[in-house]
């Protein structure tokens, strides 16, 4: 029973040992086989915000002829600069010139119109427009107001003095008939004289008649159009307000269609906006081009200023401000690094899938022969810098899920401990450490799991 008793005892005594080693030595593990480690070093913490775009020129613009046509010079080649306002390329204008110089004499022809509308009628021109309106008031009246009584007596009296001259020619000739010393030929005198009697006779009966009559609904109408005919000729002579308004505006279509005219003429030159370099041609000689070419008839882009536009969410934006510079990598020339800047920070965000985004404009500063609009572009902006402070990866770092607190595993030997610690400012690779590690600890990388036969235990807070 000795030493069973003994047994028991040996046991009680591992029991307290292994308690012991448990308060005493601090959580403790046995170190796993092969772990990454890293040392807590003092330095620089660069934090910094990386975006991709595409290099883009400060002005860029498709240009396309305002008019159909046929092309009949192109004045450019890719990659040659102009200037402002040089000509670039010509559609053939013979028809266009033609058309301008027809506006040019209808200008010219509403121009005399409106002189002569607003001077008015010479004297002698108003005075022969104002005595045909008398004349044909006098003509109207006359005719509505019947014959007059002393012309309509006259008018009898010679019908009475036409068969007076008929009675006496009837009596010649019957004499002459009954005349044994009549002639035949003077038979047939006498009988002229009858004939040509009885005509004016009845010539005056009718004129009498017609007189007594008076005028005929035709004849009114007749002088009532004359008359209306002559005012509207004198009106014409003295122009109203509404006249000299019309003649205004007649003039003032005659010079919009002249200069419209113009304007096409021009069209059919392309010259450049701005200062810059061409960078497509897409027309050539003796093509039929319309009013717009998909990509445009010639491309200029000025490529004097490069920038890049970027997307930057809500949370980071914040971190920006104008004038930050920026590092700038291209993916055609790996190795190189070129400057830049922020120019503009959008004030107003872009919503997108309920995500709100704004737009950064970053300018490069560098005037490298070599860069291209539309090259791949990533962008590292520094936000923050902070000198000599304690150092640890990011990949050492972990977080407790429920109390957001950080943690570490130091590693000590072949020991393991697991310590809260206290960050500050976090870039991409290392965070800044305030509490909980000293300058030169290991401390261990990815993930550590202990033996199932022990646990730790956490120093710290």
């Amino acid at each position: 029973m000795r030493w069973r008793r003994g047994l028991l005892f040996g046991g009680l005594v591992l029991v307290v040992l292994i308690g012991g080693w448990w308060l005493l030595g601090g959580a403790r593990a046995q170190r796993p086989a092969r772990i990454e480690t890293a040392t807590v070093r003092r330095g620089t913490l660069r934090v910094t915000l990386s975006a991709a775009g595409k290099i883009r020129p400060r002005a860029q613009a498709a240009l396309n002829f305002a008019t159909a046509g046929t092309v009949a010079e192109v004045l450019v080649r890719e990659g040659d600069r102009v200037r402002k306002g040089q000509p670039l390329a010509r559609l053939e204008t013979a028809d266009l010139e033609l058309a301008v110089r027809q506006a040019e004499v209808a200008y010219l022809t509403q121009q005399v119109i409106y002189s002569q509308t607003v001077q008015g009628p010479k004297p002698e021109e108003l005075a022969a427009a104002r005595a045909a309106v008398r004349s044909a008031q006098a003509t109207l009246q006359a005719l509505a107001a019947g014959p007059d009584p002393l012309d309509l007596e006259l008018a009898r009296l010679n019908w009475e003095i036409a068969k007076n001259a008929l009675w006496q020619a009837q009596l010649t000739r019957d004499k002459t008939a009954g005349s044994p010393l009549s002639a035949p030929i003077d038979l047939e005198l006498a009988k002229a004289r009858v004939g040509q009697s009885e005509l004016q006779a009845e010539i005056a009966r009718l004129q009498y008649e017609k007189l007594k009559a008076g005028a005929r609904p035709e004849q009114l109408e007749a002088a009532r159009a004359q008359l209306a005919q002559a005012q509207a000729n004198l009106a014409r002579l003295q122009p109203d307000a509404l006249t000299l308004e019309r003649a205004r505006w007649q003039l003032e279509q005659a010079r919009l269609q002249l200069e419209q005219a113009r304007r096409r003429l021009e069209q059919a030159t392309l010259v450049a906006p701005f200062d810059g370099t061409v960078t497509a041609v897409n027309i050539e000689v003796g093509q039929v081009v319309g009013a717009g070419i998909p990509g445009g008839a010639i491309v200029l882009a000025d490529l004097s200023d490069l920038h890049l536009d970027l997307t930057v969410d809500e949370v980071d934006v914040v971190r920006l401000r104008e004038g930050m510079p920026v590092a700038i990598t291209l993916d055609a020339m790996p190795g190189r690094i070129f400057q830049g800047h922020i120019e503009t920070i959008a004030p107003a965000a872009a919503e997108a899938g309920g995500t709100s985004t704004y737009r950064v404009r970053v300018v490069l500063d560098d005037r490298d022969p070599a860069l291209r609009a539309g090259m791949s572009a990533s962008v590292e902006i520094e936000v923050k810098r902070r000198e000599n402070v304690l150092l640890v990866p990011n990949a050492a770092v972990r977080r407790d899920r429920e109390t957001g607190r950080a943690f570490a595993y130091r590693v000590v030997g072949d020991r393991i401990q697991e310590v809260e610690i206290r960050l500050g400012a976090q870039g991409e690779a290392e965070s800044e450490v305030l509490e909980g590690l000293q300058e030169g600890d290991q401390i261990a990388l990815g993930e550590v799991r202990p033996p199932s036969a022990f646990r730790f235990f956490r120093f710290g807070r």
